[in-house]
């Protein structure tokens, strides 16, 4: 049985390959600080949420079921806290018996099997509970499927398997039929069923009749004790081997529900810190063309580093492939441009987002190339730098991605710096790539100006007459200035 709490038709795996530009994205976009209020504290959660947030989907019908389910989770907190609490304790009980583990004698090996299955069962009792209490909140295809699986494991059904499990334990020793052969040997070795009770299917044979007959092994018998030990080891090695198979599987279940409700449980604790915040949140609208509107949206991270709600901003990009960000220095542009990108991973990964409306279409990829600091170590010169890195974005892009260029070849003068961001920029666009470009060029904002205007839309960091920076971001044309010298003044308090 597999769960379906985050894609319609499969599960989601925590250990699949990082994507190639994970880190770029954390570091450009500031996804830090939203990571760790979805893990407070707990590194599971915080490993599967960036997974999840950097990996996400590229069908609306996945995001929207991820919606539905993350709604319920909203409803039903305190379920969804408890049933992940009680898959958190049932694997630290198991990672402190990993010395059990150690040994792989069929003997050891059985017994450890036993005691992880009756650990799994335990805490399946316990979620079955918690599910089945609180039903009646549940109206997501996700939640409500695997309520329905959940049912199946009824008390009835548990008790029968501990029963069979507490059999395999041997209180009364083990019975064992075997063959002799012609000179004396021991094989085709059965083990017989301790009682008079249905095992495990597949596990223990009906006990055989016949005549019986008994041996005593004599007191400091070693090699005898040795034989014995074998004989036993022999008996057990299929029902070790099928209790392995059987604790595997168990695990599997419950591990990849502890991942999948780790998610929400991480969802559910950034839920509530913007919350008690103030920030704006709604469950944004995946569209399949290229559209980008939204109406206040927040900067997650730094509304989580304040502690209080950051200037919003609106914005409606229609189909348009290049979105052209300058204005002045210190006026909110990169802000602004990493708050698009946080609204669009949330999305995708289907999470709500620090807005009171947001609307975009879903993407193929989304990349970043933000400007770097100088590193004592850079063995390239930073154009070079900047430009491989541009190079790998490149070959990764498919139509419908998303690139975030933040003051993107801004290493050496502006007519070189212009003439290869035009190029890279029209490239892209021309490719079906959507480009969200913070610039201070002026060349190649009056070129876009000139020659792809339809194609572009313009947007400027507000400032008022006194140089006052209202961290907004309107439709402008470009202009040449961006005022530098409102920070000059600022720093050394003097004109220019």
């Amino acid at each position: 049985m597999r769960i379906h709490l985050m894609f319609v038709d499969k599960s989601f795996n925590k250990d699949q390959e990082e994507t190639w530009n994970a880190k770029a994205l954390i570091k450009d976009l500031d996804l830090e600080p939203i990571l760790d209020a979805m893990a407070q504290g707990d590194t599971f959660i915080k490993e599967v949420a960036t997974k999840a947030l950097i990996s996400g989907v590229t069908k609306i019908e996945d995001i929207r079921y991820r919606q539905d389910a993350m709604k319920d989770v909203i409803r039903n907190p305190k379920a969804i806290r408890e049933a992940y609490r009680v898959l958190t304790e049932v694997f630290a009980k198991i990672r402190s018996m990993w010395i059990l583990n150690s040994d792989r004698s069929p003997d050891s090996s059985v017994f450890y099997s036993v005691r992880i299955l009756e650990m799994h069962l335990d805490g399946l009792d316990k979620i079955r509970e918690i599910f089945l209490q609180n039903e009646s909140g549940f109206t997501s295809k996700a939640f409500l499927s695997l309520i329905e699986a959940l049912k199946h494991f009824d008390r009835e059904y548990i008790g029968s398997v501990k029963e069979n499990l507490a059999l395999l334990e041997f209180p009364n020793g083990l019975s064992v039929k075997v063959t002799l052969g012609r000179e004396a040997e021991l094989s085709q070795f059965r083990l017989l069923k301790p009682a008079q009770k249905s095992g495990l299917t597949g596990l223990l044979s009906r006990m055989g009749g016949g005549r019986r007959y008994s041996w005593s092994l004599p007191p400091r018998d070693e090699s005898g004790g040795q034989e014995i030990e074998n004989i036993k080891n022999l008996s057990l090695e299929r029902v070790a081997k099928v209790l392995r198979v059987a604790s595997k599987h168990v695990e599997q279940f419950m591990e990849s529900l502890r991942i999948e409700l780790g998610f929400y449980v991480g969802s559910l604790n950034l839920w509530d810190r913007l919350k008690q915040i103030g920030a704006p949140l709604c469950f944004p609208t995946p569209l399949e063309q290229g559209t980008l509107r939204f109406n206040c949206l927040v900067e997650s991270a730094l509304a989580l580093r304040k502690q209080g709600v950051p200037v919003c901003n609106s914005l409606d990009s229609n189909a348009r492939h290049i979105i052209l960000v300058s204005g002045a220095n210190r006026g909110g542009k990169t802000v602004f441009l990493r708050s698009i990108g946080q609204a669009q991973l949330m999305m995708m990964c289907g999470m709500f987002v620090t807005a009171e409306k947001f609307e975009s279409s879903i993407s193929t990829g989304i990349f970043t190339h933000f400007k770097v600091d100088e590193e004592a170590n850079l063995k390239k010169g930073r154009l070079e730098e900047e430009i491989e890195r541009m190079s790998l974005i490149v070959q990764h892009v498919r139509p419908g991605s998303i690139v975030f260029m933040n003051e993107s070849f801004s290493s050496t003068n502006e007519r070189e710096g212009s003439e290869i961001a035009r190029q890279v920029v029209c490239a892209l666009a021309d490719l079906g790539v959507k480009v969200l470009y913070v610039t201070h060029f002026y060349e190649i904002q009056m070129w876009l100006a000139q020659n792809r205007a339809l194609d572009t839309v313009f947007l400027r960091a507000e400032r008022k007459e006194d140089g006052t920076r209202t961290y907004r971001i309107v439709p402008e044309e470009p202009k040449e200035t961006s005022y530098a010298e409102d920070v000059y003044r600022k720093v050394f308090g003097q004109e220019i």
